[in-house]
């Protein structure tokens, strides 16, 4: 089975989010009345662009879709790396929801996410207080705990500057072969100059205070849910999102035997491709 390649935007747009910050976006529309629509929700130090071939699975479904850069990411406004409160991936989030509602008025509302993506789209699921109105989820190598090996020292330096010196940014560390062993894809993310390659002390313990919040309050993820995990993951700990995934309601859970981190992007990207596909068309006419 091919995968079925990165499918044109219909236009894009800009919008604004809180803090004066504009966040850019990729809409996708199909040919025929959208059934439902989905928001794909980028991972760290990258954008939306980078998901045009999961748009065309979720367009081949029958759904509109909308892909968007939040603060700090893409074509967005906003430092690099950088947000001062999680709850700002939250008002961007939902900036974006309300864009994408636009694209099929009155219909159901997916999220389909990726590693810090994915952390920003539980930790909105997990707040009782502003729960995006959804009617179901894709979760993708959700980063909720860091299996890269990261310097004690560059964690404490973190940890004491994001309370003095928030801004303060470090190199990331992340590695074109811990994202995927599939050549053309590393030679791509190498070449693309959306993508950036640090991360700010405040983000960092910002991060890691999402997802404490996540795995204290999983019980509440009742949706619908897929989850699409790679097993050879080097950056998001597997052992730790897997379990939680099988604990959950109606959550359907792959572990994808050497995939690494962006299963998406790997040689054999087919296959949770077409799980997503199959996934979103079932919840989009339930």
């Amino acid at each position: 089975m091919p995968a079925p390649g990165p499918l044109e935007p219909t236009r894009t747009l800009t919008f604004p989010s809180s803090g004066g910050v504009t966040l850019y976006a990729e809409a996708y529309v199909p040919p025929r009345p959208p059934s439902a629509v989905a928001v794909m929700v980028h991972g760290y130090a990258e954008h939306c662009g980078r998901y045009r071939e999961v748009a065309n699975t979720l367009v081949g479904a029958g759904l509109a879709a909308l892909g968007y850069d939040y603060r700090g990411h893409g074509r967005a406004s906003g430092r690099r790396g950088h947000i001062d409160a999680w709850s700002e991936y939250h008002d961007d989030l939902d900036a974006a929801i309300a864009q994408a509602r636009t694209l099929a008025p009155g219909k159901r509302v997916l999220l389909v996410a990726h590693s810090n993506g994915s952390l920003i789209t539980l930790r909105a699921l997990t707040d009782s207080d502003r729960r995006p109105d959804v009617a179901g989820m894709v979760i993708s190598s959700p980063f909720l705990a860091l299996r890269l090996q990261v310097p004690p020292a560059k964690i404490l330096l973190a940890r004491g500057m994001s309370k003095v010196f928030p801004t303060f940014s470090q190199k990331n560390d992340l590695r074109v072969e811990d994202l995927t062993s599939d050549r053309d894809k590393q030679a791509a993310r190498i070449a693309d100059t959306l993508c950036h390659d640090v991360a700010s002390a405040r983000w960092f313990t910002e991060a890691r205070d999402a997802q404490a919040h996540v795995l204290r309050q999983a019980a509440n993820l009742t949706l619908p849910s897929l989850w699409v995990i790679g097993s050879d993951d080097p950056i998001a700990d597997p052992t730790v999102s897997e379990p939680l995934a099988r604990r959950l309601h109606g959550a359907e859970v792959h572990l994808l035997r050497g995939f690494k981190h962006e299963v998406w992007n790997e040689r054999e990207r087919a296959h949770p491709l077409a799980l997503t596909g199959q996934f979103v068309a079932k919840i989009a006419t339930a």
